[in-house]
């Protein structure tokens, strides 16, 4: 008999291979059985677990939402903040999210407009929290704000071929987000408070070297 632990293991690994699987095949050529046998179980067991790869699909989106969410929060600890092992763990973390959330954005499905709020309304939430602990600096229209900061980060996403292309780094993969992001804070500074942003710099510089580091 299968405990819930088993199944709670069972069901992670069947979402990771559809995270992996529908942007690298499409969503129309991963069939359930396709991702049943990456995840070495039965297609019962997909169905069991998510209803239908309709479902499968959902669970990703909410999925991704999460992840990302649970890792802002976790960056606006001043103690992981300053920590270059934190960005560079950061940085990993992302590279699967933000090639699933390229695929979504351009599918020309609802769910990608479903998925798109969801995720603002996540990125108002933690901004909120950035705001009252004096990190980020509010605005006269801060939800425009965060609406406009989003919608240029995700254009970089989906635009990720075109950006390599022209700068010979791929901002989905961990290295190539590691040396965008000192780019991307000279962008954005007018968002944080100074001394903040001081702080997130240094820290993310070293967590890239770390990052490079690792990788050779």
């Amino acid at each position: 008999m299968r405990s819930e632990t088993d199944d709670l293991t069972t069901k992670a690994r069947i979402r990771d291979v559809a995270l992996d699987r529908f942007p690298n095949d499409g969503y129309a050529a991963t069939t359930i059985r396709a991702i049943a046998r990456s995840a070495d179980v039965s297609p019962g067991l997909v169905v069991h677990h998510f209803g239908s790869k309709e479902g499968l699909r959902e669970a990703c989106d909410h999925y991704v939402v999460a992840k990302f969410r649970e890792t802002k929060l976790a960056a606006m600890e001043e103690e992981n903040m300053a920590d270059p092992g934190f960005a560079a763990s950061a940085y990993r973390v992302a590279e699967p999210l933000l090639r699933y959330f390229a695929w979504a954005l351009v599918r020309g499905h609802r769910a990608a407009d479903d998925l798109f709020d969801e995720l603002l309304a996540e990125a108002r939430a933690v901004t909120e929290v950035a705001i009252d602990k004096g990190m980020v600096r509010t605005s006269p229209d801060l939800a425009t704000r965060i609406t406009l900061q989003m919608a240029l980060m995700l254009g970089m996403v989906v635009l990720h071929r075109h950006v390599e292309r022209n700068t010979g780094i791929d901002p989905i993969e961990a290295e190539g987000i590691a040396r965008l992001t000192p780019t991307l804070l000279e962008l954005f500074s007018g968002v944080f408070e100074e001394d903040f942003l001081k702080v997130i710099e240094d820290a993310y510089r070293e967590g890239a070297a770390d990052l490079a580091g690792s990788a050779g």
